[in-house]
């Protein structure tokens, strides 16, 4: 099942339009408390198209989100770096989340080197420290669309302004973030054996890979980072980005530029980049 959270409410996808469905709570609520199955039984109240209401992330707060780096073969390749032997990640407040079609501004303390990062992303759905492997997939409720926004200056400890790396704070930023346009429940998802994934800025493509290239599979994740901490429903795990990042040469994000990464089967991501706050 594929659904998205509106700001009409939960709405489940149907092609070109979207089924709003007949009950008040937020998706969040059937996330945290593992009724996501529920959803296939609830009547249509109305039926409205993509362009009729205001997308919002499939989860709204996450308590934590983990950011997974170097996961895809053909970005470590075009980085020139050594593929890891385990899997590297770090944490990003719950406040960078934004949705589709939300504008993401430019921090005004590292306004330069904006880059995107298109990724699947898992959202938990059941709380688990210690996750065997083999059954990491129960406690998936479903994948969405992420963009991996990092402002490279302060990830590198470039920054003139912060003289240290700090990787967190490179991608913490307030809408850096964005999830969206829905979540595929875990059922549906598992039937794909790869998920293309493509990002494109103002039309152009920057990324074209498949999850083919992942170094670590979502189960070997969802292991590994509940070996250091729990992981509660509704977090949400990025799983890497493919090559083709701006900072592999250089083309970083402006002011007015739209941004759009698609994962197979389940959608497109679409945010458009606006100028620092004053």
């Amino acid at each position: 099942m594929l659904i998205a959270q509106t700001s009409d409410g939960i709405a489940r996808v149907a092609g070109d339009k979207l089924e709003l469905l007949d009950h008040p709570a937020p998706l969040d609520d059937f996330v945290i408390k593992g009724r996501l199955a529920e959803l296939d039984g609830l009547k249509t109240r109305r039926t409205i198209g993509w362009d009729e209401t205001t997308l919002a992330p499939p989860i709204k707060r996450p308590g934590k989100i983990i950011v997974i780096g170097l996961n895809y073969r053909d970005h470590a390749a075009e980085t020139g770096t050594a593929l890891p032997d385990f899997p590297r990640f770090h944490l990003i407040p719950g406040s960078a989340i934004t949705g589709s079609g939300a504008a993401i501004r430019l921090p005004r303390t590292a306004p330069d080197k904006v880059d995107y990062e298109g990724e699947l992303g898992i959202v938990v759905g059941r709380s688990g420290r210690d996750i065997p492997e083999e059954s990491a997939w129960d406690f998936v409720a479903g994948a969405t669309v992420a963009d991996d926004i990092s402002a490279r200056d302060i990830q590198s400890g470039e920054n003139q302004g912060l003289p240290m790396a700090s990787p967190a704070l490179a991608k913490g930023f307030d809408g850096f973030k964005p999830l969206g346009p829905a979540l595929l429940t875990t059922d549906e998802l598992r039937q794909y054996d790869t998920l293309g994934i493509t990002t494109e800025v103002n039309g152009v493509v920057r990324q074209s890979s498949s999850t083919a290239e992942l170094v670590f599979s979502v189960p070997q994740l969802l292991a590994f980072v509940s070996s250091y901490l729990t992981l509660e429903a509704g977090d949400v795990v990025l799983t890497g980005t493919p090559g083709g990042t701006g900072v592999a040469d250089g083309r970083f994000l402006y002011a007015g530029d739209v941004v759009a990464v698609t994962v197979e089967n389940i959608g497109t991501l679409t945010n458009t980049i606006a100028m620092a706050a004053p």
